[in-house]
């Protein structure tokens, strides 16, 4: 699998909730981009203002696909006036796509 791997951290000021309404945006990701094999979106435990958002792809192109999607675009368009921060990385590991479940509850 193709694993992206996005951290978030929100300017100090933020309101919890917009940053809800982030996290809320971030995981309908998985409602209209088929390629997402896995969707998780978590609070950092021990840095209030990260959040953390884990994807899986079953390969490169369905990664590329979903970074032009335009689903997504505005969604990193969001990332960028939230955040003082956002680290990104993607690696390649030997899991088979099918292994984990696509989404958990919100």
């Amino acid at each position: 699998m193709v694993w992206h791997i996005v951290r978030f951290r929100f300017h100090a000021d933020m309101p919890d909730t917009v940053r809800a309404a982030f996290e809320r945006d971030l995981r309908r990701l998985v409602d209209g981009i088929e390629q997402l094999a896995l969707l998780r979106v978590a609070r950092s435990l021990d840095e209030p203002d990260v959040l953390g958002l884990l994807t899986g792809f079953a390969t490169l192109q369905d990664l590329e696909t979903y970074r032009a999607h335009p689903r997504h675009q505005p969604v990193l368009e969001r990332a960028t006036e939230l955040c003082a921060e956002v680290t990104r990385l993607d690696f390649v590991t030997d899991d088979a796509p099918g292994a984990l479940p696509r989404t958990v509850p919100a």
